[in-house]
């Protein structure tokens, strides 16, 4: 209760989403411009929207490794 996780799921899956969007973007632009360690940082940010994102669809993260293993027959 009152966490930064618990808010993000109580303002909805539209608003992670936008989250991850965002996130996605300070990867990218850390990637082309920034150090290893600001790229790291920003991608736990992101990997971290990531997950909550699946929680607020009820969705576990083993689907998604499910697919990725798929992908390599």
């Amino acid at each position: 209760e009152g966490s930064y996780t618990v808010k993000l799921l109580e303002e909805g899956t539209g608003r992670v989403a936008q989250k991850v969007v965002e996130e996605a973007g300070e990867t990218a632009i850390a990637s082309v411009s920034q150090t290893h360690e600001d790229v790291a940082n920003e991608m736990g940010d992101m990997l971290y929207h990531c997950m909550v994102l699946l929680a607020s669809l009820n969705m576990s993260a083993d689907r998604v490794w499910e697919v990725l293993a798929d992908r390599r027959g």
